[in-house]
């Protein structure tokens, strides 16, 4: 019975490939066979040894190199295939996300394409080359227009809603309170704007200021309530790999001599866990700044995001939540120049250019968040980007420019002016002051860090807790604590953007500020008690809102802080100038009283102390220093700031190094490495070099073999980030290729396996790999010796390989880097150091000094190091 039964199940499976063939494949004409097996050539110098190879071809069409728009990228990234190919470099496909992009291959690709391009002649030639050169600029100014008109939408959205809490314009519903009572001064009544007391015709001192409290939480519960929805429901599902094991391979001694490379047994596989990413919350810029540095986060600067984030914005802060809309103004920028990207092959097909660009929409963000140009081009130098060469600083002005211009065309607020707090101080500052503004400096960048650190903690226990399930029951829980801390307040109760306006602003005849403005000394210690208890309270919800499931910067609470500091400073020395007109130091103060004019302004002592709690906060600098002085139109006051943002640099560095970005990169578990930090090594190269599995190409390696590799790195955390090494010839290195590479060949061959009747699946594991390129003139007889027929391997037109003919699925040699790094096992960790910062490796090989391959450094596995070493420092 059993040959009976073969010879059925042959006749159907031959029935079925006659059928399948004529319907969906081209078969290939191959010659008749010589008499003696020969094998098949190769393109190097080196000869392959291993058996003749499976000639498998794709039997569809790939059409992940059409443009996709709103698709997720995958299959192959690079369309210059061949010249690639000869380059030595190999092909490559799209990262995975949370891995890292190649810097090196990237740099490659865009000489190969310059190249091609300047060999062009005529005048097509110079066509095309004029093209290419203006597709930056083109993408620059398009780019600044587009994120000036969301700035725009979001000031003028979030300033209506954000007076809804308190009422609305009669005459015009679309009206907010400036609006509505546009002309008419602050201390004057406004008919036309109803305050809800008023529209429920309550009266009474007590029932009004109850009935305005109710009004107020719950259209802030509403609005951040919806912002927590959006940003639940947007989430992204991110599948993350456990390591099953915490150490790799480790070899207890070394021989000086030829060094067998170890395979590595995985009992357990790699434990995968599915959570849920909330792309749209937070600030966003540890995210960019990771993204900018060589991370990929699919998704993160897509259009959902986009989208999510700009109307989750508007509500958040709409809410009366202690965030600001600035900071996301960077992570909404960054999406719009990676949207604008994928209309541009030369960027979207090169994710360091990309970057390039991404760097430049990010200065747009600050310059439209602070109306500060040249300010947002150094805080994209200085804070987020990490490649910033000359060409993308001319860009990124120019992109800052345009979108600064777009919008002070636009003017949202109705002032002429870019931001709502923005300033002009024309009186200068007496020498005595220098101390107070010293004394500012202090202060402000211990808050500063103060709430960087509480804030971490508490983000700490976010994570860990129950919170962390219910993100939009802490979010109105949130808003419920700042509604009753907030509402008693009349300062704490102003929304964050026109508490700071009124802590800049300087006192006249027809504006007090909000009540900031004391007419008589009498008034300046009731003024500083509401001051600090509005401070304190500001700090207290800084430190539980920031990193909760909203949208929401730091910027601006950071400017609250600062500003009510400085603010509190510059009472205190009012105060005292006016008590004492005649004790020295104040004796220079006269001529200014006696004019009828003021010797101390609290606003400019406001601004100072913004700047250094800000300092305090991000660690920022020169950036800030700048955005500053953008933001007052002033270089009156430079000195002043100057001086308090570096002594709060120097306060906040004391209490800890890091700003909260860096922290918070540092709590997500996102791998960045910082180029601009130095460190004292106490590991020597080898005792970091890992001994993970390679591939030895002299021997035949099967489908299932490297199936077992890729789980085994995956159980040791390298199923993103890692490679193999190829290895030929007594453990030289031949080539490497990357993890999610062959995943791809492997995945090819799976979908093809799929989709044809001609193999089984204990077939597809037994399937030769070849990691050099073989001959296109394969005979099938000269197969595998247990081969029945030559039908059992067939043939298909291959519409996936270089433009040079046909190539096999199993023929992975494309994907190689033929060129790996390496460096010697005696080199230093600094010049390891600079390989990894200045190059932007993802890895390096370590060979021993005749030659032989040793191990491997992945970039992970040095960020680990970095990080043992910052905690023991």
């Amino acid at each position: 019975m059993a040959p009976a039964n073969v010879t059925e199940c042959t006749s159907l499976l031959d029935r079925r490939r006659s059928s399948y063939a004529a319907n969906h494949y081209h078969t290939l004409n191959i010659p008749a066979p010589p008499s003696s097996l020969t094998l098949p050539e190769i393109d190097s110098p080196f000869h392959n040894t291993s058996a003749p190879p499976t000639f498998l071809t794709p039997s569809q069409i790939d059409d992940t190199s059409r443009f996709h728009l709103f698709n997720k990228r995958n299959g192959f990234y690079d369309e210059d295939r061949q010249d690639l190919i000869d380059e030595n470099t190999g092909v490559r496909v799209w990262s995975d996300s949370y891995s890292s992009i190649d810097w090196i291959h990237d740099r490659i690709k865009e000489g190969v394409r310059l190249r091609k391009l300047r060999n062009k002649s005529g005048l097509r030639g110079q066509w095309l080359k004029a093209v290419d050169a203006s597709q930056a600029w083109i993408l620059v100014f398009s780019i600044g227009i587009a994120v000036a008109s969301i700035a725009w939408f979001i000031d003028v959205v979030q300033e209506w809603m954000s007076d809804l809490k308190q009422g609305y314009c009669s005459t015009q519903w679309r009206y907010n309170r400036q609006f509505c009572c546009w002309g008419i001064p602050e201390h004057e009544a406004c008919d036309a704007w109803k305050t809800w007391p008023e529209v429920f015709d309550v009266h009474g001192p007590s029932t009004t200021y109850y009935t305005a409290m109710a009004c107020y939480t719950i259209v802030g519960l509403v609005f951040s309530s919806l912002a927590a929805v959006l940003v639940k429901y947007s989430g992204e599902k991110v599948t993350i790999r456990v390591p099953s094991q915490t150490k790799p391979f480790a070899r207890s001694s070394l021989s000086n001599q030829t060094i067998s490379t170890p395979t590595t047994h995985v009992d357990k596989e790699a434990k995968e866990e599915t959570k849920i990413a909330y792309y749209s919350a937070g600030s966003g810029i540890p995210e960019v700044k990771v993204i900018l540095g060589g991370f990929v986060i699919k998704g993160f600067l897509g259009i959902k995001t986009l989208v999510v984030k700009a109307i989750g914005n508007i509500l958040s802060t709409s809410a009366g939540l202690t965030c600001g809309k600035e900071g996301p103004f960077v992570h909404l920028a960054c999406s719009v120049g990676n949207i604008f990207c994928r209309f541009f092959p030369k960027f979207n097909k090169n994710e360091s250019k990309r970057r390039e660009i991404l760097s430049a929409s990010a200065a747009a963000g600050v310059a439209v968040a602070f109306g500060a140009p040249i300010g947002g081009v150094l805080f994209s130098l200085e804070e987020v980007s990490y490649y910033f060469p000359i060409k993308t600083m001319i860009r990124s002005y120019c992109c800052a420019v345009v979108a600064a211009c777009v919008l002070k065309i636009c003017d949202p607020f109705g002032t002429g002016k870019i931001v709502l707090y923005q300033v002009v101080y024309d009186k200068e500052y007496h020498l005595f002051e220098l101390f107070p503004f010293l004394i500012c400096g202090i202060f402000a960048g211990f808050f500063g860090a103060f709430v960087t650190y509480y804030n971490i903690r508490f983000q700490h226990f976010r994570k860990s807790s129950a919170l962390a399930k219910h993100p939009i029951l802490e979010v109105m829980g949130i808003m419920l604590i700042t509604a009753i801390s907030c509402f008693w307040n009349p300062f704490s109760r102003m929304s964050l953007s026109e508490f700071v306006s009124n802590l800049f602003s300087e006192c006249s005849d027809l504006n007090d500020n909000g009540g900031l403005c004391a007419n008589s000394t009498s008034e300046i210690p009731q003024l500083l008690v509401l001051l600090m208890m509005a401070l304190v309270i500001k700090m207290a919800l800084t430190v539980i809102t920031f990193g909760c499931a909203v949208p929401g910067g730091i910027f601006l609470p950071a400017l609250t802080i600062g500003a009510a500091t400085g603010r509190i400073i510059g009472l205190i020395m009012q105060y005292l100038t006016l008590t004492y007109p005649h004790a020295w130091p104040f004796n220079v103060c006269a001529d200014d009283l006696a004019s009828g004019g003021e010797c101390v302004i609290p606003g400019v002592y406001a601004m100072v102390g913004a700047a250094a709690c800000l300092a305090g906060v991000t660690r920022t600098t020169v950036s800030l220093v700048v955005i500053m002085f953008e933001l007052t139109y002033s270089l009156t006051y430079s000195v002043p700031i100057m001086i308090s943002v570096m002594v709060a640099k120097w306060v906040a560095d004391a209490v800890f190094v890091e700003g909260i970005y860096d922290l918070l990169i540092d709590m997500k578990g996102l791998p960045y490495l910082e180029a601009r930090k130095e460190y004292v090594h106490n590991m020597t190269l080898l005792e970091l070099t890992e001994y993970l599995d390679t591939i030895d190409i002299d021997q035949p390696i099967q489908v299932g073999d490297l199936k077992q590799k890729l789980k085994a790195n995956a159980a040791m955390g390298y199923g993103e980030d890692a490679g193999f090494p190829l290895l030929s010839d007594g453990n030289l290195l031949r080539g490497y290729i990357a993890t999610h590479e062959l995943t791809h060949c492997i995945d090819q061959l799976t979908r093809n396996y799929e989709a044809s009747p001609f193999m089984e699946e204990q077939q597809l594991d037994d399937v030769v790999c070849y990691f050099r390129r073989v001959s296109h003139g394969i005979h099938l007889s000269s197969l595998m010796d247990d081969v029945a027929s030559p039908q059992s391997f067939p043939t298909f037109t291959s519409h996936d390989g270089p433009a040079t003919g046909i190539t096999p699925l199993n023929d992975f040699s494309q994907y190689v880097d033929k060129a790996p790094l390496t460096i010697n096992q005696n080199a230093s960790m600094e010049l390891l150091m600079e390989m990894f910062v200045k190059l932007g490796c993802r890895y390096v090989c370590v060979t021993h000094s005749n030659g032989h391959y040793v191990g491997i450094i992945h970039k992970r596995r040095l960020l680990a190091y970095l990080k043992n070493l910052e905690e023991h420092d």
